[in-house]
């Protein structure tokens, strides 16, 4: 029965994540995941709850796999956002469709407070992993770690939120080496 249920969670996943959450229809679930409509609905009251577990039991522990921001010992944290910068363009997904807390967000947040709340949980987590990096690194004076964390956020989910014709490895890379460049300026 369990194993019904990750299918659910991981076919509405890919739907989801490809095709956003107004795209993704329960017919296409449905096909998606091969099961009757009935058994969908033992496990999911609706498609908001299919999307809302998704964003807890999918999304969120992905972030950590996206991004990599874990404290390494012996490494200066600034050093590990630049290589989380670099190795989300050998993601494809990532670069090709953007990632899925964001695109979640830009569709969901602004009509929906489950969504908002969910997703805000995320970003805030991840926020504040950048934060604790930024916070044991030798920086200039002055760089609030808190409001940089926020750019950081910002120009990588905007460098990776073209449509999947404007996306590409190399766009990204050429468009995310200026914030590559001003975290180097930071170090002492």
């Amino acid at each position: 029965m369990q194993a019904t249920r990750e299918k659910i969670l991981d076919a509405v996943f890919k739907l989801v994540y490809i095709n956003g959450y107004n795209g993704t229809s329960m017919a296409m679930i449905l096909k998606e995941c091969a099961i009757p409509k009935g058994s969908l609905y033992h496990y999911f009251k609706s498609k908001k709850e299919m999307v809302l577990s998704v964003v807890k039991e999918r999304i969120h522990p992905r972030m950590n796999e996206f991004y990599q921001l874990d404290v390494e010992e012996n490494v200066e944290g600034i050093d590990t956002i630049i290589s989380s910068i670099y190795k989300v363009s050998k993601k494809e997904l990532l670069v090709s469709y953007g990632c899925p807390l964001n695109r979640l967000n830009q569709e969901m947040s602004p009509v929906d407070k489950d969504f908002e709340e969910a997703i805000n949980l995320i970003y805030n987590s991840l926020r504040k992993k950048i934060e604790v990096l930024l916070n044991n690194s030798s920086l200039i004076e002055g760089v609030d770690a808190e409001s940089l964390s926020e750019f950081i956020i910002a120009t990588v989910w905007g460098s990776i939120s073209l449509s999947p014709k404007q996306s590409s490895q190399k766009r990204y890379l050429a468009t995310i080496n200026h914030l590559i460049n001003y975290l180097k300026s930071l170090k002492i």
